[in-house]
């Protein structure tokens, strides 16, 4: 009966090393690869200086971008980092080859420095940052005639 029960856990024992053993070749594969992403779009510019710009005046910038991929590109979500930046797209999607723009319109109603990003979620799952700068300065021509 001992040596029966012995041979069973020694019998067990063998069967789970060789299934939870793993094969050195496939953990060194799996090491190797890369996580490089490649983007489906190209930018002609992710920055917008507005430089100066009047108190209380409202102000757009366009990004354009083209669809480098063979595949159809969609937005899926634009998301600005404040409530004062005002997002604009077109939902359709942009087949390969072909541009589209995405508009970033500030209200500048606090004086100063500004630095606001805009974050592009699309079908390539890769994130865009978009960046606005600039300076709102009091509007000079409040109560000239």
């Amino acid at each position: 009966m001992k040596t029966k029960l012995f041979l069973s856990l020694c019998l067990m024992a063998f069967i789970s090393t060789s299934v939870f053993s793993q094969n050195p070749n496939q953990v060194k594969a799996s090491t190797e690869t890369t996580t490089e992403t490649v983007s489906n779009v190209e930018w002609d510019s992710q920055d917008f200086d507005f430089g100066s710009l009047p108190q209380n005046i409202a102000a757009e910038a366009e990004f354009v971008f083209t669809n480098i991929s063979k595949e159809p590109v969609i937005i899926s979500k634009v998301k600005s980092s404040c409530g004062c930046t005002v997002t604009g797209y077109d939902k359709s999607p942009v087949m390969p080859g072909e541009s589209s723009t995405i508009t970033a319109t500030y209200n500048a109603r606090k004086m100063g420095d500004f630095r606001k990003s805009v974050r592009v979620y699309m079908s390539d799952f890769q994130p865009h940052t978009l960046t606005i700068k600039g300076n709102v300065e009091e509007d000079q021509t409040i109560g000239l005639k």
